[in-house]
């Protein structure tokens, strides 16, 4: 079986369907902190595919000190985008006769405290996608905060790829951006309480009704 093809495969598949970036890891210890619908399942799969579609640029220049309908339609549109490419790598490995389990993008299990069944952005982190910011989000070169991500896990071996030694340096937009003052210069002091807070706020906005935000999203264009 050639695993460099079939990964090579499956992500020309995966960009075709609007993913920009896409990366490998091996699970290792971050098993450690899946919830327990899937940390016993995880325990045979060794590898996580992680997949990243970007944010429209002109959807986030909407926004201006609040979440709009707009901006609420395409975050909803993009989670669908990214799992329909995660069901259909978890498909095409479960048809190679591989297991494969598909996370869903952006599923909250409960609020206080936040938690979900694994972090995407620690797997896209350790696949190479980008690098942990300051405002909590992966961050990628090319498209910023401006990116949303899935995950699927496999015990299909494919060869994992490096995480990015690049960081934040010296850029503070989202610091000025964030309107909880949630973020700090150093990522460690992120509060997530404020940053909840703050989007539980805007999800009882007229026509909102989602726990979402953007704006620290919309200061992290990237490069382009």
């Amino acid at each position: 079986m050639d695993l460099a093809k079939i990964k090579t495969d499956l992500k020309e598949r995966a960009i075709a369907m609007g993913a920009g970036k896409v990366g490998v890891c091996r699970l290792d210890d971050l098993r450690d902190s899946f919830h327990f619908e899937i940390k016993q399942s995880a325990k045979r799969l060794n590898t996580a595919i992680s997949v990243g579609v970007p944010l429209a640029a002109g959807v986030m220049e909407t926004l201006i000190d609040r979440p709009n309908m707009i901006y609420k339609a395409h975050y909803q549109q993009v989670n669908h985008i990214l799992n329909d490419i995660a069901f259909m790598i978890a498909s095409e490995i479960n048809r190679l006769g591989f297991d494969a389990i598909p996370i869903p993008a952006s599923q909250i299990l409960k609020w206080q405290p936040m938690r979900a069944h694994m972090s995407h952005r620690e797997i896209a982190c350790k696949a190479g996608l980008g690098w942990w910011g300051r405002n909590n989000l992966l961050i990628t070169e090319e498209y910023g905060a401006q990116i949303r991500l899935v995950t699927v896990l496999t015990e299909l071996e494919l060869e994992p790829d490096h995480p990015t030694v690049q960081d934040c340096g010296e850029c503070y937009a989202c610091i000025d951006a964030c309107p909880a003052g949630a973020i700090a210069r150093d990522k460690t002091n992120f509060n997530l309480d404020a940053c909840a807070a703050q989007v539980n706020e805007f999800a009882h906005l007229k026509h909102i009704g989602q726990h979402i935000c953007g704006l620290c999203v919309k200061a992290c264009p990237g490069t382009r």
